[in-house]
């Protein structure tokens, strides 16, 4: 499915550098979005080499292979493993980009679906009938102990001290990875809106509902604004969005 697409990666008010990194093939209805961590540029690469190595395998998947529900949700998979080992292995060959690792989301617009694969916190979002959806579950210590009813929400789990960027689970600090995959059929007028924590961390579902949801704004004003809205809002990570319409 080829995607209209709008997007924008931005170092924002606080980081000297931008570590996140995000790759489009609209015709190929391929997307990536990563959120890298680590020392000194280290975060910068572990996004890079993730998210060019997952869309170049599941390109290759897509090329090669015959694409049903199974074996979409498969080649997703097997990406985000691949490019896993990839961020890993440099790291245990250059000792100055040890402990780097990276968030990843990736998707597949296949068949009248959207496939989807994600690992951290980076994070999917549905837009359909005025109404945003988010579809991927952070893989994080807020999140978790929210999940196991430590905390009924976010914000009384934040204000006994939860980090809100303490990672359960990441891209490059260990061989074995656990993925989780999904899929959702894709309706007339549908978006679908991809970001890293830079944006959906300072604004609520709310807030970024009414911005995405702005009938009059084209696909690019509405990214330029929600990451206006982000930096409006005080945030202090880098901030990127992709938001894809099927075609």
């Amino acid at each position: 499915m080829p995607l209209e697409v709008a997007c924008c990666s931005d170092v924002g008010l606080v980081r000297k550098t931008n570590e996140d990194y995000l790759r489009v093939l609209p015709e190929q209805g391929i997307v990536a979005l990563a959120d890298g961590m680590g020392g000194h540029l280290a975060g910068e690469v572990a996004s890079e080499v993730a998210v060019e190595v997952a869309v170049e395998e599941l390109h290759h998947a897509q090329r090669f292979l015959e694409m049903d529900a199974v074996q979409a949700l498969l080649s997703l998979g097997q990406a985000v493993e691949r490019a896993n080992a990839s961020v890993y292995m440099l790291a245990q060959k250059r000792p100055e980009l040890r402990g780097m690792g990276t968030t990843l989301v990736l998707a597949l617009f296949h068949a009248g679906r959207v496939f989807y694969a994600h690992v951290g916190d980076s994070r999917l979002y549905l837009f359909r009938n005025g109404r945003l959806v988010q579809l991927t579950r952070d893989h994080s210590l807020i999140q978790e102990v929210v999940d196991h009813g430590i905390y009924p929400n976010r914000g009384e789990a934040r204000e006994a001290g939860v980090g809100e960027n303490v990672l359960t689970r990441s891209l490059g600090f260990d061989l074995s990875l656990n993925v989780d995959v999904d899929e959702v059929p894709v309706r007339p007028g549908d978006l679908f809106l991809f970001c890293s924590d830079g944006l959906s961390a300072p604004l609520s579902a709310k807030q970024i509902e009414n911005l995405i949801g702005a009938p009059q704004l084209s696909l690019e004003s509405k990214v330029k604004a929600l990451v206006r809205s982000a930096k409006d809002a005080g945030s202090t990570d880098n901030i990127s969005v992709v938001i894809a319409r099927p075609l």
